[in-house]
């Protein structure tokens, strides 16, 4: 069974198994996709995830209308800018999915109701894949449209874009980090302040030459990757870590200098940028966070994106 099949057969399970999707499963449908809303810009408080559009090249450069699943909390002070998440799905999966699993939607509506709300993008990858193993991938030019597109709201702080994926959508997160400022891949040169991939591997594996930080412009992103240790499907030893460790080669960091069962950041990295590991213990390919507290994984990776600071605690309390 090749990898990606295998991927899809687990994200099925797992969208199974999501608090918002399992009513509908159990009635034999599917998770209901968000109402549709007009294309353009605008931070009015979305009520739930607003499903918008953009026309963009697909598959041999042939048109294809690609959507997106926004979300902006209610309380976002008028005239304010605040951080902006893309959360990227995995293989098999849509926006819709990975916010039903994730719970970053809800995570959002907290942090808003505690005064530090910020934006949250879902796209959906065409056929349910993303396109991060080539050079000229027209993922990347898709996500950094959808970025613009919710910029051109004045809402969100262009200093504070950061890039989120779940197992095919870690590699495409970083995939992005790769390509953040390069206008040789984006004209507007826009910058992803930091990534994080869950359960996921090393981009450069079909990038050996490009996926590389861009040098001399702004810092290159912070870099968090988490797997649980269980991961049966991708081999947080095999996979996981190697990618941790390929990232250190890419800013000229020290050795890791921990097992990848332990919780580490690499030292003496190009202009101070982080590079942290995070692994749980307990969770496999299919877990997002714990019953007793489902914000746990997100509160770790959002304290990461936004505070640099790198997550210790391998076991969820």
């Amino acid at each position: 069974m090749s990898r990606r099949v295998a991927l899809l057969a687990a994200v099925v399970v797992l969208a199974a198994c999501a608090p918002g999707a399992r009513a509908a499963v159990r009635h034999g449908g599917s998770v209901p996709s968000p109402p549709a809303a007009a294309s353009g810009p605008g931070c009015a408080p979305t009520a739930g995830l607003a499903r918008r559009t953009l026309s963009e090249p697909g598959t041999g450069g042939s048109p294809a209308v690609r959507t997106y699943q926004l979300h902006v909390p209610r309380g976002l002070p008028a005239g304010s800018r605040v951080p902006l998440l893309v959360s990227l799905h995995g293989l098999g999966a849509s926006g819709t999915i990975q916010n039903a699993i994730t719970g970053w939607s809800s995570f959002d509506d907290a942090q808003a109701a505690a005064g530090a709300p910020f934006v949250l993008a879902l796209p959906d990858g065409l056929a349910t894949l993303w396109f991060w193993g080539v050079e000229d991938s027209y993922d990347v030019r898709f996500v950094f449209d959808v970025v613009a597109d919710i910029e051109a709201s004045d809402c969100v702080d262009a200093s504070r874009i950061y890039v989120d994926g779940w197992s095919e959508g870690a590699f495409m997160a970083q995939r992005m980090a790769c390509a953040s400022g390069d206008p040789a891949v984006d004209p507007r040169g826009t910058v992803v302040a930091a990534a994080h991939g869950y359960a996921g591997g090393d981009p450069g594996i079909a990038l050996p030459q490009s996926c590389q930080p861009q040098r001399g412009k702004a810092p290159g992103p912070a870099v968090l990757l988490s797997q649980g240790l269980d991961d049966t499907l991708v081999d947080p030893r095999k996979l996981g870590f190697p990618a941790f460790t390929a990232w250190g080669a890419r800013y000229s960091c020290r050795p890791a200098a921990a097992a990848y069962t332990e919780a580490q950041q690499l030292a003496g990295c190009s202009d101070g940028v982080l590079v942290a590991w995070w692994p749980i213990r307990g969770f496999g390919h299919l877990t997002w966070s714990c019953p007793a507290d489902p914000s746990w994984h997100a509160r770790g990776v959002w304290l990461f994106l936004t505070m640099r600071t790198a997550p210790a605690a391998t076991t969820c309390s």
